[in-house]
């Protein structure tokens, strides 16, 4: 062996060491994630769809009398209550037509006071036989038809002011008014030209359509107590919640969808629902206590099954096969495979593979700085 050949075995020998530790010195990869523990805690049982919601009553609001609108005193879409002026009726007519009827009750009265008068000398008169029997029959006719007259005018008179009255339009319930229809200096009448249209909203009413599989248990619990019903805005709208109980089912199932509807009231007191909308309805029919529940975004699907990435005593992502049940406000219930206070991944998944380093995010509590 000649000495470029020995020359090149000692720096071989000299330069494997060097590689190996730098193999040695390459970092382990950590994967920075989110985690969440695995927690007992009492879970509603519950029905849930998507629902409209509605007014709880809706008035549309006609003129009684035909005439001049003169005034609609409210803004378009206010809040209005019961009894509070929303139009006004030029009155001039109606205050003439009530004096004329007015008039013409005293005069008939005097005319009947008069009729009254003469009946009372006519029977003196024909006890004394100086009368006819047919003469007092005709003057106690004429009074009979005199408070008949009465009467009649009476009549005309409550009318009259009834019609005075009606030029004034009150809310007859309290709720929030829609836009003007008429303007004001149009002609209305009545029966026929709407005004506005108010719908009641505190409380307002949601409906919503649930499987007919799920009746039996609803009218079973609904039966032996109240049942809470919540309303879920869209994430767009804030995802507001409203409680309120469940008032009603429907009296058929929908033989179309095998569907049946659900009515739930809320008292709205801060408007969060208005007619119209659509939200999430949840009705809680009763409480499982001590149910293990995680996240929702910690549960994985493939085709073998459910899993979740648990995080082991050594902050490694372990595969975790579970059986998962229904998802309630944003948590899964875990009916095997999980032990309570176990830390499941919820956020980084995209990263995590089995046996994998992990290292919990900042902001997570029991993260190391």
């Amino acid at each position: 062996m000649n000495v470029k050949m020995m020359l090149a075995f000692v720096l071989a020998a000299l330069l494997l060491p060097s590689c190996d530790k730098k193999k040695e010195a390459a970092p382990e990869r950590v994967v920075t994630v989110s985690a969440a523990k695995a927690e007992q805690k009492d879970v509603p049982l519950v029905v849930s769809g998507v629902g409209q919601v509605m007014a709880r009553n809706t008035v549309s609001l006609q003129a009684q009398v035909t005439g001049v609108l003169a005034d609609m005193p409210f803004k378009d879409g206010a809040l209005v209550n019961q009894g509070q002026v929303l139009a006004e009726i030029d009155p001039a007519p109606f205050k003439a037509a009530l004096a004329q009827a007015k008039g013409n009750l005293a005069r008939d009265q005097a005319t009947a006071a008069q009729a009254k008068r003469d009946l009372d000398r006519y029977k003196a008169l024909v006890a004394q036989k100086v009368v006819s029997q047919d003469d007092y029959e005709q003057r106690r006719t004429q009074l009979e038809t005199s408070n008949s007259q009465v009467k009649a005018d009476q009549a005309a008179v409550d009318t009259a002011r009834i019609n005075l009255d009606y030029c004034t339009v009150r809310a007859p319930i309290s709720g929030v008014a829609g836009y003007q229809v008429v303007k004001p200096g149009n002609t209305v009448t009545a029966y026929q030209s709407t005004l506005v249209t108010i719908n009641e909203v505190q409380p307002i009413l949601a409906r919503v359509n649930v499987g007919e599989s799920a009746l039996a248990r609803i009218r079973a619990y609904w039966k032996s107590e109240p049942l809470k019903a919540v309303a879920i805005t869209s994430k767009e709208t804030g995802a507001m919640r409203e409680e309120g109980h469940l008032n009603a089912i429907d009296n058929a199932v929908d033989p179309q969808t095998g569907t049946i509807t659900l009515q739930a009231e809320f008292a709205n007191k801060g408007l969060t629902l208005w007619p119209g909308q659509f939200v999430t309805v949840e009705v809680a029919l009763t409480v499982e206590k001590d149910t293990l529940v995680i996240p929702a975004e910690a549960l994985q699907k493939r085709q073998e099954g459910d899993f979740v990435f648990v995080v082991d005593k050594d902050s490694k992502a372990q595969l975790r096969p579970v059986t998962s049940g229904r998802t309630v406000a944003g948590e899964v219930v875990i009916r095997k495979g999980l032990n309570p206070g176990e830390m499941v991944i919820t956020q980084g998944l995209v990263q995590v593979t089995p046996g994998v380093k992990v290292r919990l995010a900042a902001d997570q509590p029991g993260a190391s700085s």
